[in-house]
């Protein structure tokens, strides 16, 4: 099951958009991902970085899957076969050996790579591993300009707050909302009425969802030296974010202060695409001994 060397050099290449990518292609290449990391975890084959390439490359690629509507359980069923395969192969087999080099050797290219973009159906997470860039992982609601993701706390680049930023503009809302699925309500992943992906993101209705409230809200500035607000949430909800399927929608509620005469909720629809695959390429340090040099380019494959 173990696919030979030359093919896992897709796992740290960039290639042509998602949308163009062929299905098989892209499920064969994902479970080449899924062996390698299964034969890291029982050998220690990889470095933080390299560990952190390969899995949001794994990650993306699964994403790519069950947008093509690849079944869940059937996935599930292959990557527990080829993890159990690449295992038990050993830590010297020839192509445990051979496979984990190319890794090496395409992560010695990739890592020059500070910036990546990761669509989905509906819209674009962008990665940056760059400790000058505030927002680590982002996306933007074209409407309203508010950003929603992972963002570098002031202090400490290493330290990312699941955040959203707003123009400030008018009065601040008085609090933030971050609606999602909670599984524990609803196992199975929500689009809608009839349980499908369609052209429109639905989220969750409130009785079957987990409710986040953003913390106290701060001022900062965006690139161009806007004022935004910016309110975070806590840090849990970056992993109940990560659990669910990509394609499912959120919702951000913005709720004005009682002074404010219109006193509508304002509702933000994001989607959740592939924020594992962006938020462990935004993890990645910087190449020992060298200064990162920007770069940008299209998700892996």
């Amino acid at each position: 099951m173990l696919a030979r060397a030359s093919l896992f050099a897709l796992a740290l290449a960039a290639a042509a958009p998602a949308a163009s990518a062929d299905p098989a292609s892209v499920r064969r290449t994902w479970l080449e991902r899924v062996a390698i990391s299964a034969a890291d975890q029982a050998c220690n084959l990889f470095s933080d970085g390299e560990r952190l390439a390969l899995l949001s490359g794994l990650y993306q690629a699964e994403g790519e899957l069950l947008r093509a509507n690849q079944g869940r359980a059937e996935m599930e069923r292959l990557a527990a076969e080829v993890s159990t395969r690449a295992k038990s192969l050993g830590c010297v087999h020839p192509d445990v050996v051979s496979v984990a080099e190319t890794v090496r050797n395409g992560y010695r290219a990739f890592v020059k790579t500070t910036y990546i973009e990761y669509p989905a159906s509906h819209a674009i997470w962008g990665a940056s591993r760059s400790p000058h860039d505030r927002w680590a992982v982002s996306q933007t609601d074209k409407s309203s300009l508010i950003v929603f993701g992972l963002r570098r706390a002031p202090n400490d680049p290493g330290v990312l707050r699941l955040a959203i930023g707003m123009p400030a503009k008018g009065a601040v809302p008085s609090s933030v909302q971050l609606l999602m699925r909670d599984p524990a309500k609803m196992p199975e992943p929500w689009f809608g009425a009839f349980s499908r992906p369609g052209a429109k993101l639905v989220p969750p209705p409130r009785s079957i969802s987990h409710i986040e409230w953003a913390g106290k809200v701060a001022s900062a500035k965006d690139p161009v030296g806007e004022t935004i607000w910016v309110f975070t949430f806590n840090v849990a909800a970056i992993a109940r974010l990560e659990q669910l399927d990509p394609r499912e929608a959120i919702q951000i509620d913005l709720l004005p202060p009682s002074r404010v005469e219109a006193q509508g909720v304002k509702s933000i629809i994001l989607e959740v695409g592939d924020l594992r695959a962006a938020r462990a390429f935004a993890a990645i340090p910087p190449p020992e001994g060298a200064p990162v040099q920007t770069a940008a380019a299209a998700p892996a494959h």
